[in-house]
């Protein structure tokens, strides 16, 4: 019976022992670690975008991702137990086969490109094949990793298709390029770039001063403010044609295409990458018919044309130094009887061999011209009206001298010649300076034909 008052607390009762419970049994970390592991990786694998599977020794199917079931447009259900070579383009299954046959070798790793057929058609694949070994080393499955490489194969092929282009075009165009470093001299050049100049690969070191040392002194000298405005300017494209010294020792014409690539901060060039064609043939034919335009077909003595460009030239040239010059124009006297008694053949051949005469006999300085018919011009530099006269009365005299035609009917010959010379206190002109010759030559053939006549003469006989 308790005897404390009612509103007295309580006291605790101390604590009684429970009876021990069974404690479950503690699992080793590898035994936790397991499921997890493989939850985790399948998960990983399941989320992958690139395609995962896993094949036996035979090539079939033990497990396809999620993503490799989406590109091919079929269920795990479909494929598993199944071979994937039907998958494989024709073409690349020799290919497959030879890749997986390396997995059977250290070090058991393998990569591969192959076309397989997936719902949106043919498309390239890189896989990346590792083998799955027993405790033995030996090979029972393959695991394979696959990214889609289709626009990236189609890239390269592309740009392999333009490789190919370009090459066939520097083949067939007989291009060579180089690239030059300007702060070392140092020249790259391909096997086209030698072979232009009759050299083989790796016979010669090519650089700056070489090719400078090479290049025809006329054209270096020509192209050389170019060449500064490239090195130091802002002009970034050189183009230029010019003669080369051939391994051989004659001249070739190269046309060379050049850009800087690189400068340093104050503009200067570094380096540069180009293209040099060999347009020797073609500048040849250019050369040939520019020779045709200005020069006689039959004498190949310039034409008038060829002359009136020399004489042009002459002229200024004349003013810039206050130097005189002089014209002679000459005419076969009685040059028809030989046509009409000997024919025209023996007529041309006439003229052919006066004009080698007269060639042989001018100054190095000097122009000759078939003027017309049996007219021809001579055009002598720095020549006043003394010195012209003297040595064209020297010409007719060896003209008069000599025996033509001599493999057929021995011919001689006289000439008629009217000679005048530039006027440099007024403002002369070649066409004034050649009508004068003419006046003259006219005052020489009514006086008697195989004379010289000057303008000065043609002034006394109008007094």
């Amino acid at each position: 019976m308790d005897h404390r008052h009612p509103n007295q607390p309580r006291p605790e009762r101390p604590p009684q022992p429970q009876p021990a419970q069974p404690q479950p049994a503690r699992q080793a970390p590898s035994e936790q670690a397991a499921p997890n592991s493989e939850s985790l990786y399948r998960l990983l694998v399941e989320q992958q975008n690139d395609l995962i599977v896993k094949v036996d020794t035979e090539g079939r199917f033990l497990f396809v991702n999620p993503g490799y079931c989406t590109t091919f447009d079929k269920r795990a259900e479909e494929l598993l137990g199944q071979h994937f070579m039907p998958l494989v383009h024709p073409d690349d299954r020799a290919a497959t086969e030879a890749a997986i046959a390396t997995l059977y070798r250290p070090p058991h790793r393998c990569y591969l490109e192959q076309r397989a057929m997936t719902r949106d058609g043919w498309r390239w694949f890189g896989w990346s094949d590792t083998a799955v070994l027993d405790e033995q080393g030996r090979v029972t499955a393959i695991i394979g990793t696959g990214r889609d490489i289709h626009e990236q194969k189609l890239a390269e092929f592309q740009l392999l298709r333009t490789q190919r282009l370009l090459e066939l075009a520097l083949e067939s165009g007989n291009i060579g390029t180089y690239t030059a470093d300007f702060t070392t001299g140092e020249v790259v050049v391909d096997d086209r770039y030698l072979a232009q100049l009759g050299y083989d690969p790796g016979e010669i070191r090519v650089n700056h001063d070489w090719w400078r040392a090479n290049v025809h002194p006329e054209d270096l000298a020509r192209f050389a403010d170019q060449t500064e405005q490239v090195l130091f300017g802002g002009l970034d494209d050189f183009t230029a044609e010019y003669r080369f010294r051939h391994r051989d020792g004659h001249w070739v014409w190269l046309q060379d295409h050049a850009r800087i690539y690189d400068r340093d901060p104050d503009g200067v060039a570094l380096a540069s990458s180009g293209l040099r064609i060999d347009i020797t043939r073609r500048k040849e034919a250019e050369l040939q018919l520019a020779h045709h335009a200005e020069h006689d077909p039959l004498t190949d003595l310039l034409n008038r044309r060829g002359m009136w460009r020399a004489l042009r030239s002459i002229q200024a040239q004349s003013q810039r130094g206050r130097r005189p010059h002089a014209v002679a124009i000459l005419d076969l006297d009685e040059f028809k009887r030989v046509n009409d008694t000997q024919g025209h053949l023996a007529g041309d051949r006439l003229l052919r061999e006066i004009a080698t005469l007269l060639r042989d006999n001018i100054r190095e300085a000097d122009w000759i011209a078939r003027w017309g018919g049996e007219e021809f011009l001579i055009l002598m530099p720095d020549t006043n009206l003394a010195q012209a006269r003297r040595f064209i009365e020297r010409l007719r005299q060896q003209i008069e001298a000599t025996r033509f035609l001599s493999h057929e009917h021995p011919l001689r010959i006289t000439v008629s010649a009217g000679l005048a010379v530039s006027r440099l206190a007024e403002d002369d002109s070649q066409d004034a300076l050649v009508n004068r010759a003419d006046h003259a030559l006219y005052a020489a053939k009514e006086a008697g034909r195989n004379r010289v006549y000057t303008e000065a003469d043609v002034a006394v006989q109008g007094d």
